[in-house]
C-alpha cells in the first residue's frame, strides 16, 4: 500500500472532527504532500468554506479541484455517493474525507447495499490504498461508543487513530475511555480503547483554540494557514489572533506526531514504531517566522 486515504468521522456534528481535518488539510500542503481533499457534508460543509476554491467576488466554484481547493458531495444522495469511488480514479498519493457527524453508515450504501462498507474498501485496497478511520471524540458516552462501533464495523484491515479533542476539557477528563481510579470514582478502561490499541491504532489529542480566533476564521472563511501566516484574506485577522492560530496549529503538530504514519505524512519505511523519535521542531514555526520576515 504506497498510498493513503483517510476518513475523519464522529458520532455527532460539533465534535471536532471537521477541525481536526482542517488541520491535517493544511499540514499535508504546508509539506508539499498531493492531497485530494473531499467534504461529504455538501455546499455547505465546513471544509469545502474554509479550503474551496472562489471566484473574485469570493464565491464558491461550482467545480472544485480537489487537489487545489476542496471537492464536495453530499454522502446523503444516491448520485453524490459515487464520489467515494470516483475519486480514486486519479489515484491522487492521498485522500482526505470529511464525513458528516453521526452518517458513518453513509459509506454501506455506496456498492455494499447498506452494510458495513467492505466492498468500498476493497476497491481502495486494490488501488494500493492504505485506509485510515479517524474517530474524533468528546469525553461523552456515545462517543466512547462510536469508538468500539467503528472497529466492529470497519474490521481489523483498517488502520485507526483516536482523537481526544481537548476543546471538551483536559486529559483526565475522558474518564470513560481511558478509565480512572480517582475522586471515589472507578471506571475501567473501555473496550473501545482496547480494541483500538490491539488493533494496533494510535490515540493522540488535539488541543483547542480560544474560541475569539476561531470565530474570526469562521468570519473571514480563513484556512488556519492563511489565518497564522497572514496571508490573503488572512490579513484582515489582528495580530494577536494570528499568533494564537499559529501557537494551535504548532501543538496540532506535535500532538499528531505519533500518528504521522496512519496519517499519510510520513511513510511506513520512515517510522520505526520500536524505537519511536521526539517530535521535530514544528514546521510551523519555520514558516511563521517567514512570513514575518517577508512582511518585514
Amino acid at each position: 500500500m504506497n498510498r493513503r486515504a483517510v476518513f475523519v468521522l464522529s458520532n455527532k456534528g460539533g465534535a471536532g472532527k471537521t477541525t481536526f481535518a482542517r488541520g491535517l488539510l493544511d499540514l499535508y500542503r504546508l509539506e508539499a504532500k498531493e492531497v485530494a481533499a473531499y467534504d461529504a457534508d455538501g455546499k455547505v460543509g465546513q471544509l469545502v468554506q474554509h479550503y474551496g476554491q472562489r471566484d473574485e467576488r469570493g464565491a464558491l466554484l461550482p467545480l472544485q479541484d480537489p487537489k487545489i481547493g476542496c471537492g464536495f458531495f453530499d454522502i446523503r444522495a444516491d448520485d453524490d455517493r459515487d464520489v467515494l469511488i470516483n475519486a480514486l480514479a486519479d489515484e491522487p498519493e492521498r485522500l482526505l474525507f470529511d464525513l458528516p457527524g453521526g452518517l458513518v453508515g453513509e459509506l454501506g450504501k455506496v456498492i455494499d447495499y447498506g452494510a458495513a462498507p467492505r466492498g468500498l474498501f476493497d476497491e481502495y485496497w486494490d488501488k494500493g490504498y492504505a485506509i485510515t478511520v479517524v474517530i474524533v471524540m468528546t469525553p461523552v458516552l456515545a462517543s466512547v461508543r462510536t469508538v468500539q462501533e467503528s472497529l466492529e464495523a470497519f474490521g481489523p484491515k483498517v488502520n485507526y487513530v483516536v482523537v481526544k479533542n481537548l476543546a471538551f476539557g483536559p486529559r483526565d477528563s475522558f474518564i470513560l475511555f481511558d478509565g480512572t481510579d480517582r475522586d471515589g470514582l472507578r471506571f475501567p478502561s473501555s473496550l473501545g480503547k482496547a480494541a483500538v490499541l490491539d488493533a494496533g491504532g494510535v490515540i493522540i489529542t488535539m488541543p483547542p483554540l480560544e474560541a475569539r480566533s476561531y470565530a474570526l476564521l469562521d468570519v473571514f472563511n480563513l484556512t488556519f494557514k492563511e489565518g497564522a501566516l497572514g496571508q490573503g484574506r488572512g490579513r484582515q485577522l489582528p495580530l494577536a489572533d494570528r499568533v494564537r492560530v499559529r501557537n494551535w496549529l504548532q501543538d496540532y503538530e506535535q500532538q499528531i506526531y505519533p500518528a504521522r504514519t496512519l496519517l499519510g505524512l510520513d511513510s511506513a519505511e520512515q517510522a520505526d514504531p520500536a524505537n519511536p523519535t521526539p517530535a521535530p521542531p514544528s514546521a510551523w514555526r519555520d514558516a511563521g517566522a517567514h512570513a514575518r520576515g517577508a512582511a518585514a
